[in-house]
């Protein structure tokens, strides 16, 4: 974690559509194929749900360990394989045009990594307050937040890094989790979870799968609808979009350059080309982008009024025309935009 109070998370956390999938990837389709075996005994698996994550397309294994993904978006995803007693797998994909891809997976046994750390047994009052902050931490501070709902909490192995109020999550099966604001279930796989409960910062990786919610009462259609144009509006994914498209002004963005503490201070000057460079990235549809200091993002929509900082944790980062980044963890965020996590996740597809 950082020292100026960060908020790491994927940008998969901001994922969501104003226009429909046609609109953001183009008509092209993909298909990823492939078999699913155990890396002990080279057997197939079967019954192993294999899923592109943060979409809602996933599949099954076949009692030979096949699986076959169709009808795939342009874009940049991860092809998730999940399975009960077994350490989940991913690959990143990259679909451009329409193509059959090939990704094999081989599961190793799931067992949980030891560290220096305290483990909290779920009959423990310790293991419920960190259940608590998990909560807090995990859904964010948003207004859908109140209408998430974690159903299977027990299945989370809970540890405190010795010397540290630093709380690290682990579960090897599936979360279960409902998002009444939305209209979604998710089922997700935890891949890190590192948070310091005292200054409410840390990071965490989540892969998740999306099934949309039907209803038998005709407003929730419309309400989900409008809440979903709502997260998506001014977020982080929206700006990222917006930036590859040169239309920030349009999307109501304003953007300065600085240091952190110049930007935190208004001692800042506007973006310009010089502050960052945007490349394409040849033979593909995806773009590189650079900036050497800071960025301070005021978002002024009509129902939002945002303020955020963002920095590269690393050299540059690399991103689709929709706003995913290939590698979520390369953008470091302060500000409002750490308020919104799982509560505000949607689908891109």
């Amino acid at each position: 974690m950082d020292r100026h109070g960060l908020l790491v998370v994927p940008l998969l956390l901001f994922t969501a559509a104003t226009h429909s999938p046609a609109d953001l990837h183009g008509q092209i389709r993909g298909t990823v194929k492939g078999t699913v075996t155990d890396a002990e005994t080279g057997a197939p698996l079967g019954n192993t749900n294999v899923y592109l994550s943060s979409t809602t397309i996933g599949t099954n294994t076949g009692p030979d360990g096949r699986y076959v993904l169709t009808n795939i978006p342009r874009g940049v995803f991860h092809v998730v394989a999940s399975r009960v007693g077994h350490m989940m797998a991913s690959e990143l994909i990259h679909v451009s045009q329409a193509e059959t891809l090939r990704t094999d997976f081989r599961l190793r046994p799931g067992t949980l990594q030891g560290e220096e750390v305290q483990v909290l047994a779920h009959v423990d009052a310790e293991w419920r307050r960190s259940l608590a902050d998990f909560r807090r931490a995990f859904f964010g501070e948003g207004e859908n937040a109140s209408e998430c709902t974690l159903l299977n909490p027990e299945v989370l192995d809970f540890r405190v890094v010795t010397g540290t109020k630093i709380l690290i999550a682990s579960t090897d099966s599936v979360l279960r989790i409902e998002n009444r604001a939305l209209g979604y279930r998710l089922f997700a796989r935890l891949g890190v979870f590192e948070w310091d409960v005292d200054d409410d910062q840390g990071r965490f990786v989540l892969y998740p799968r999306f099934e949309a919610f039907t209803s038998g009462d005709s407003s929730e259609p419309t309400r989900w609808r409008s809440t979903r144009t709502r997260s998506y509006s001014g977020s982080l994914k929206h700006f990222l979009a917006s930036l590859v498209a040169g239309t920030l002004d349009q999307e109501r963005f304003l953007v300065s350059s600085g240091t952190l503490t110049d930007l935190r201070a208004g001692a800042s000057h506007p973006l310009s080309p010089d502050d960052f460079t945007l490349l394409p990235v040849p033979g593909q549809s995806l773009w590189q982008l650079t900036f050497t200091n800071w960025l301070r993002v005021d978002y002024r929509g009509e129902q939002a009024r945002l303020k955020s900082y963002i920095g590269l944790s690393g050299k540059t980062a690399v991103l689709d025309a929709a706003g995913n980044l290939v590698d979520p963890l390369c953008i470091e965020i302060i500000g409002d935009w750490t308020k919104y996590r799982v509560a505000d996740m949607l689908p891109i597809d």
